[in-house]
């Protein structure tokens, strides 16, 4: 199991080089969008790097491997679809504090918990910001 603080930047190398489509990050770019000083942010990708979530080119950036970007795909599946569950079937105001809540969340719901959650909203294709969804198992059935 990963930390907490591993989805974290999971997600957001998920947002830079899937939803951005870029090739690679940069070190200075992931720490400011994590609030963080960029050699904790150096100290948190050598980690990743041994785990084999993320590889590191000299220069040029962060990319993250097969299985880092698995994981960041189903961390940024279950921070969206926490968004919807909160929103559309508990009728939370979309803001700040369902962000919060959702981060809170997303963290604890299992790959069967996500398909739940997907199949009862009817497979929704994007979060309450209009950012995509990736599709589970559960989507292509």
């Amino acid at each position: 199991m990963i930390s907490e603080s591993m989805e974290e930047y999971l997600e957001t190398l998920w947002i830079l080089l899937k939803e951005e489509e870029r090739e690679y990050a940069k070190i200075n770019e992931i720490a400011e969008r994590l609030g963080i000083a960029p050699p904790s942010a150096v100290e948190m990708l050598r980690k990743m790097q041994k785990l084999g979530f993320v590889e590191y080119e000299p220069r040029v950036g962060i990319r993250l491997t097969g299985r880092g970007e698995e994981l960041a795909r189903q961390a940024i599946r279950s921070h969206r679809l926490a968004e919807l569950l909160l929103t559309e079937l508990l009728d939370m105001e979309l803001n700040s504090e369902v962000h919060a809540h959702a981060c809170a969340i997303e963290h604890h719901i299992s790959e069967a918990i996500a398909e739940a959650v997907c199949i009862k909203l009817g497979h929704p294709s994007r979060c309450p910001h209009g950012k995509p969804i990736p599709r589970g198992e559960c989507c292509s059935r």
